[in-house]
C-alpha cells in the first residue's frame, strides 16, 4: 500500500489523542495474533524489535534478540556548555509517528526506493528523538539509534498502555517478598531492554485507568522511580500527559499538581499539544517552585507538545488545535517553538514526519519551509485542497531560529562524510539488490550534517551568495560549496567571504588535528578557496592547494600557548573577484575529521568469515559472519563499541557486489545474489571501517555458497 494511500487513516489515529476518545475507532484493529506473530518475525530480520503482549514482553530474554536487532554505535557525548550558553532558545524534542513506523526503510540493510522518506537532517537542534508506535512496547530500530548516536541524540523507545491493552495491571506487579520496599521485575526488564538494544530510555504514556484493584498512586511512581534508577546515569524518563492522580485520563495541557508526582519520578513531562499560553506560563511557574524546593523537575525537562497535524482541513466535529490557535502546527510549528522559548520551556513536536506523510514527492522541501524558513513552490499541493493558504511560507519562524543548537561533535571528537540517509548506486547493485530502483535507504549510516547557512556579502553591489549543498554519488555524498555572483564583467572589487559549517566546542590548544578530504574543482584562477577555524583566540586559516584534483590537508588547530581557547565554528573561506552570473562550483568536501594529534590507531583483525543458514519458512535465509579482534589500547578521544570495538561498520563486498555497510557482525544475504552464485565458490571482502572513517582491517576469503 503506498503512503499516500494511508493519509487520511493517518490523519485520524494520532499517537496522543485530543481526549475525544470516545469519536475514534480503536486502532489496535486489523491483522490476527497470527498475522502478527508472522510479521513479527519477519520485521526481527529488519532488526525491529517491539512487543505487542504482556506475555511477550516478560518472557523476553536477552538470549532471544538477533544480532541485527542491536544498535552498535554508542551516544556521543555532546558538549553542554555549548547549548546551554544560549538560553534564548527552547530544547526541542522529536516524537516520532510516521504512519505505524517500522517501515522497512528503516531496517538495518538498505532497500531500494522510489522516493526517499523521513530522516531528520537537523539533528543539532534536536534532544532527545522519542520513536512512537501503536505497540505495548516499541524500540527504537537500529538505524535510527546509530545515527542519532552519531550526532549526539538520545534514542528513546515508548512504554503504551492504550484501552485496547488487555492486562495492564501486570506493568506494576511486584515480586513477592519485597514488602518493605517494592521491586518490580517488568521495571528491570524494560531498563535491560534498553540496555541491550543500545538505547536511551523510555516515554511512557498510559492512556487508560488501572482497574481499581491495581490502581496505587504511591506504587505508580515507586515503579518509574525504579526504571529511572535502573536505566542508570545519563538515560532519560518522559511521562506523557493522561493518566493523572486520580487515575483518570485527563490531558492537562500542563504541569500542574495531577500529574506532577509522576513527572518528579522520570525527572521530565511530554505534555499534551492542546495547551495555550496560560498553560505555558502556569507550567513555568510550576516547575519553577517544585524546582526551587526540591531541586527537581527544571522548566527546561517540561516539554510542551505541538501538534504538526493539527494545521490541516478535517470533517471532525472536533478539530484538532495546537499552539497558536488559528493555524498552529504544520508549517506554523516554529511559532509555537518561539513561544516557548521566550516562555523558557522546552518543545515536543508530534509527528514531524508529517511533511513526507501529507506532501507525497514534496517531503524534504517541506522540511525546509518548517526548518529553515524557505519558500514553498506554488506547485505543491496536499489533501486539504488549498496548499498556499492552509500551509502558508513562514520565513520569520523556522523552528531552528528558536531552537537550542548543539555543538557538533564531542570535546574530543568529530567526523562526518556528509552521508544522507539515502543515495544512489551503480547497474548492478540497482538490479541486485534495489529492485531496479534508482535510490537507496541508508537511515542508520546518516553522518552529521552541515547546519543551515548561507552567506551573503554586504555590499550590495556584488549581490553574491556563498553557500552550500549536499550531492548524492555512488556511493556516498560529498558537500559542495558554491558561489552566485552578479557583478558585471568589470568589477575588480575583492570579496572575502566566510561560510561557517559546523559550530564546535573542542579546545583549540594544539592538541586536536584537523583533517580533510576534498577535490577542487576548476574554478577562476584568482579566486582562492581555504578552510578556516574560529576559536575564542582569533581565526585560523587552513590554507589549501589551489590546483584541480582531490587532496587532503591536515593542521593542527591552536597552540599549546593557547591553554584555554577554544574552538567554535569551522568552515570555508573565499577570497577574491567573483565575476561570473552563474553558480561556481568552488570545492567538494568528502569527509572532515578532527581527533587528539597523537591518538594511536586501534590495531583490528577480521577472522572467521563464514555462512551460516537461518530460520525456517518464510523467514529462511544465508547470511555472512564473522569476528573481530583488537589491541587492548583504545585510540584516544574515538568512540568505542561495546559490539563491533574500534569499527564504526564493515563494509561488505561478495562476489564482487558492495552490498553495503554492517553495523553488526553479521549480514543478510541477498536473495536474488545467493541465486546467482549457488554452488560457487566466491570472493568475499568485508572491510572495518574506524569511527574517524580509516580503514582499519581488511579480510578477503574465499566461500562456497
Amino acid at each position: 500500500m503506498s503512503m499516500a494511500n494511508i493519509l487520511g487513516w493517518k490523519d485520524i489515529l494520532r499517537p496522543i489523542r485530543d481526549g475525544y476518545r470516545h469519536l475514534f475507532p480503536s486502532p489496535d484493529t486489523g491483522p490476527t495474533p497470527e498475522e502478527r506473530r508472522k510479521q513479527r518475525e519477519l520485521d526481527r530480520l529488519r532488526g525491529f524489535t517491539y512487543f505487542d503482549t504482556f506475555e511477550q514482553l516478560e518472557s523476553w530474554t536477552e538470549a532471544d534478540s538477533d544480532p541485527l536487532q542491536r544498535a552498535n554505535t554508542p551516544l556521543l557525548q555532546r558538549s553542554e556548555d555549548f547549548a546551554k550558553s544560549d538560553r534564548s532558545k527552547a530544547n526541542v524534542v522529536l516524537c516520532h509517528d510516521y504512519a505505524g513506523n517500522y517501515h522497512a526503510y528503516e531496517g538495518v540493510q538498505g532497500i531500494g526506493m522510489d522516493d526517499e522518506m523521513y530522516a531528520c537532517e537537523y539533528l543539532q537542534y534536536v534532544d532527545p528523538f522519542i520513536y512512537f508506535s501503536h505497540k505495548l512496547i516499541c524500540v527504537p530500530p537500529p538505524a535510527w539509534t546509530n545515527t542519532l548516536h552519531r550526532n549526539g541524540v538520545k534514542a528513546l523507545g515508548t512504554i503504551l498502555i492504550e484501552p485496547q491493552t488487555e492486562g495492564s495491571g501486570r506493568l506494576l506487579l511486584q515480586r513477592a517478598g519485597d514488602e518493605v520496599k517494592p521491586h518490580f521485575p517488568l521495571a528491570t526488564k524494560l531498563a535491560n531492554i534498553a540496555k541491550h538494544h543500545g538505547f536511551d530510555g523510555w516515554l511512557v504514556n498510559i492512556e487508560k485507568p488501572f482497574a481499581k484493584e491495581d490502581w496505587d498512586l504511591h506504587i505508580l511512581q515507586a515503579f518509574l522511580r525504579q526504571l529511572k534508577g535502573d536505566l542508570g546515569h545519563g538515560k532519560q524518563l518522559i511521562w506523557y500527559d493522561a493518566l493523572t492522580t486520580s487515575n483518570k485520563v485527563s490531558y492537562q495541557n500542563a504541569l500542574n499538581a495531577s500529574n506532577l508526582p509522576f513527572a518528579t519520578a522520570c525527572g521530565s513531562i511530554l505534555t499534551n499539544y492542546c495547551w495555550k499560553e496560560t498553560d505555558a506560563v502556569s507550567s513555568f511557574a510550576q516547575a519553577m517552585r517544585h524546582d526551587a524546593m526540591h531541586h527537581g523537575l527544571s522548566p527546561q525537562e517540561v516539554f510542551c507538545g505541538i501538534d504538526v497535524w493539527a494545521q490541516n482541513t478535517t470533517k471532525l466535529a472536533h478539530p484538532r488545535v495546537t499552539y497558536p490557535e488559528k493555524g498552529g502546527g504544520g508549517t506554523n510549528t516554529g511559532i509555537a517553538v518561539a513561544k516557548l522559548a521566550d516562555l523558557r520551556l522546552s518543545a515536543c513536536i508530534f509527528a514531524p514526519a508529517w511533511s513526507y506523510e501529507h506532501f507525497p514527492g514534496h517531503g524534504r522541501a517541506i522540511e525546509r519551509a518548517m526548518w529553515e524558513g524557505t519558500a514553498l513552490s506554488a506547485n505543491i499541493d496536499c489533501p486539504c485542497g488549498d496548499c498556499a493558504s492552509r500551509h502558508p511560507s513562514n520565513q520569520l519562524y523556522p523552528i531552528t531560529r528558536f531552537a537550542r543548537e548543539s555543538a557538533a561533535g564531542s570535546k574530543t571528537f568529530f567526523y562526518t562524510d556528509f552521508n544522507r540517509a539515502f543515495g544512489t548506486h551503480d547497474e548492478r547493485e540497482k538490479e541486485m539488490l534495489f529492485d531496479g530502483k534508482n535510490t537507496h535507504s541508508r537511515l542508520g549510516s546518516q553522518s552529521v550534517l552541515p547546519r543551515t547557512a548561507v552567506s551573503k556579502e554586504d555590499d550590495e553591489s556584488s549581490r553574491s551568495v556563498l553557500s552550500h549543498r549536499l550531492e548524492d554519488l555512488e556511493g556516498q555524498s560529498q558537500l559542495v560549496i558554491e558561489v552566485y555572483a552578479s557583478l558585471s564583467p568589470t568589477s575588480h572589487i575583492i570579496n572575502e567571504q566566510f561560510l561557517p559549517l559546523f559550530h564546535l566546542n573542542m579546545p583549540a590548544d594544539g592538541t586536536l588535528q584537523l583533517t580533510v578530504c576534498y577535490r577542487k574543482p576548476s574554478s577562476p584562477a584568482n579566486v582562492t578557496t581555504n578552510f578556516f577555524v574560529k576559536s575564542t583566540s582569533g581565526l585560523q586559516i587552513v590554507p589549501v592547494p589551489q590546483i584541480p584534483g582531490p587532496h587532503v590537508v591536515t593542521a593542527t588547530i591552536g597552540t599549546q600557548s593557547d591553554t584555554r581557547s577554544t574552538l567554535k565554528e569551522l568552515g570555508v573561506s573565499v577570497h577574491g573577484p567573483l565575476s561570473s552570473s552563474s553558480s561556481v562550483r568552488l570545492v567538494e568536501i568528502l569527509s572532515i575529521c578532527i581527533t587528539p594529534a597523537h591518538s594511536v590507531q586501534a590495531t583490528v583483525t577480521i577472522t572467521g568469515i563464514h555462512i551460516e543458514e537461518r530460520e525456517q519458512g518464510e523467514t529462511q535465509h544465508l547470511r555472512l559472519c564473522w569476528t573481530y579482534g583488537s589491541s587492548s589500547e583504545r585510540a584516544k578521544g574515538l568512540p568505542h563499541s561495546d559490539i563491533t570495538g574500534p569499527c564504526s561498520y564493515f563494509v561488505v563486498v561478495v562476489d564482487g557486489v558492495k552490498l553495503g555497510r554492517a553495523y553488526a557482525l553479521e549480514h543478510i544475504l541477498p536473495q536474488r545474489l545467493v541465486e546467482r552464485c549457488k554452488g560457487r565458490e566466491v570472493d568475499v571482502n568485508v572491510i572495518g571501517v574506524g569511527f574517524d572513517g580509516q580503514k582499519l582491517a581488511e579480510e578477503r576469503v574465499k566461500v562456497r555458497m
